[in-house]
C-alpha cells in the first residue's frame, strides 16, 4: 500500500462504531420528501431501475402517504416527480432493494474514536414480507407503517450500543457478520430487550427479527470506512454496494466525488425452491465485505462454509493479498486496496442474498458475487487523476 493509503488506514484502525441513537431521515440527514435512497451507485436514468428497486420505491411512497396505489407511486418515480440517489452519498447504507424514505427511523452509529463522524442504516424489518426483499404488498407496507410507528420510537431511548465487541464474540461463535449474523443479532437482541424491559410487542419484534444486527452493523462499517475517507491519493476502499444492474466503489482518494461501476453478475450459490431467474447484486451491505469481513471472513464461519462449498476456500486464500493491515480489537486483516486488485490480482467476493429479477419472489438464494474488477481500474485511475 501506498504512504496516502497507510495514512487513510490508520484512520479506520482509530474508529471505534458506536451505535447512539435512532431518528428519522428526515430529522437526522435532511432527506425531504421528494427523495428515496437506494443501495449501490445511480441509475443512468428512470429507465434503468430495476423492479425490486421500483417495487421497494412505490412500497415507500405508500407508507409516505404520497399516493394511492402501486402504479400511481411507480409513475411518479418514472417521471422524475421523486427522485432516487445512491444512499452512501449522504452517509447511509441500505440492504437489499431497500429504498429510504423521510420518515424512516434511521441507526445512528457514531465513530466514538474522535472524529465524531456518523453513518446511518435504516432499521431491519425481520422475517415474512419485507421491502428489503424488493416486493410490494399491503403486507409490506403495514410491516413499514409497524417497524417506523412503533419500533423506531421505542429505540430512540435505549441507550449507546457498541457494536465492535458484540462482533468480536459473535466472529468467535460462527458469524462472519454479512451471511450469518445469528449470533450477534441474539447478543444485541438481549442487550434491548433488556433495556426495554423484557416485555411488550417491541420486545416481541426484535425477538422474532433474527437479523436485527446486520443494519446497525453495515452503519458501523460505513463509519469505519468513513473515518478513512478523503485521503488525497489514498486508494482504500470507502463505499461499495450493487443497485441490481451495476455495482460501484468509491475510494477513499476520489474525494467524495463519483463512482467507479460497472455491469455484474448475479450472486453465485444455492438457490432457495425452485430455481428462478435472479437479480444481478444488490445492496450496500457489500460494505462489510469490503472492510474485511463477510466473504473475507469465512474462516470464522465453518457452517457458512460448507454451504457455498469451493469458492469458499479460494476466498479464504485470497484474503490476506486483499486486505491491509491486522485490526487491533478484530485480530484479523482489515481494508480492502483497490491497488491489490491491480494487476491480476484476486478479484474481491461479497456474500450476499439474491432477489428475484423480476421482483415477485423477494429472495431466491444466496451465494457470493464479486467485484467488477474494470471498477478497481477505473476507481485507482480516478485516483491519480485527482492526486
Amino acid at each position: 500500500m501506498n504512504d496516502a493509503t497507510a495514512r487513510a488506514v490508520e484512520r479506520l484502525l482509530a474508529a471505534v462504531p458506536v451505535w447512539v441513537e435512532t431518528g428519522t431521515a428526515g430529522e437526522r440527514i435532511g432527506l425531504d420528501r421528494h427523495t428515496l435512497l437506494h443501495a449501490g451507485p445511480p441509475f443512468a436514468d428512470p429507465a434503468e431501475i430495476c423492479a425490486p428497486i421500483l417495487n421497494a420505491a412505490a412500497a415507500a411512497l405508500l407508507f409516505e402517504g404520497m399516493a394511492d396505489g402501486v402504479e400511481e407511486a411507480k409513475a411518479l418515480v418514472r417521471n422524475g416527480m421523486v427522485s432516487l440517489r445512491p444512499a452512501q452519498d449522504l452517509g447511509v447504507v441500505t440492504p437489499l432493494a431497500a429504498v429510504v424514505s423521510r420518515s424512516m427511523w434511521l441507526h445512528v452509529v457514531e465513530d466514538a474514536g474522535g472524529s465524531g463522524i456518523r453513518a446511518y442504516s435504516p432499521l431491519n424489518e425481520g422475517g415474512g414480507p419485507a421491502q428489503r426483499f424488493g416486493i410490494v404488498s399491503g403486507a409490506v407496507v403495514e410491516r413499514l407503517r409497524l417497524l417506523h410507528g412503533r419500533i423506531g420510537p421505542a429505540l430512540a431511548a435505549i441507550g449507546p450500543v457498541e457494536l465492535s465487541a458484540l462482533a468480536r464474540e459473535a466472529m468467535a461463535q460462527g458469524d462472519e457478520l454479512h451471511g450469518r449474523v445469528g449470533v450477534a443479532s441474539a447478543l444485541l437482541t438481549d442487550t434491548l430487550v433488556s433495556r426495554l424491559g423484557g416485555a411488550g410487542d417491541v420486545c416481541g419484534f426484535l425477538k422474532e427479527a433474527g437479523q436485527f444486527f446486520l443494519n446497525p452493523w453495515m452503519a458501523a462499517c460505513k463509519a469505519m470506512m468513513l473515518t478513512a475517507d478523503r485521503v488525497p491519493g489514498a486508494t482504500l476502499v470507502t463505499s461499495a454496494g450493487g443497485n441490481g444492474v451495476r455495482f460501484g466503489l468509491r475510494l477513499s482518494g476520489m474525494m467524495g466525488k463519483g463512482w467507479a461501476s460497472a455491469r455484474i453478475a448475479a450472486p453465485q450459490g444455492p438457490d432457495i425452491g425452485v430455481p428462478r431467474p435472479r437479480l444481478p447484486a444488490i445492496g450496500d451491505s457489500a460494505v462489510i465485505d469490503a472492510l474485511g469481513f463477510g466473504a473475507l471472513a469465512l474462516d470464522t464461519a465453518p457452517l457458512l462454509r460448507v454451504e457455498l462449498g469451493a469458492a469458499a476456500e479460494a476466498i479464504m486464500a485470497a484474503a490476506d493479498h486483499l486486505l491491509c493491515v491486522e485490526h487491533p480489537v478484530f485480530e484479523r486483516r482489515v481494508g480492502l486496496d483497490a491497488c491489490a486488485v491491480l494487476p491480476g490480482g484476486p478479484v474481491p467476493p461479497v456474500c450476499l442474498a439474491a432477489l428475484h429479477a423480476a421482483g415477485e419472489d423477494g429472495i431466491v438464494g444466496r451465494g457470493i458475487c464479486w467485484h467488477p474488477h474494470s471498477c478497481h481500474a477505473d476507481a485507482v485511475a480516478a485516483v491519480e487523476r485527482l492526486a
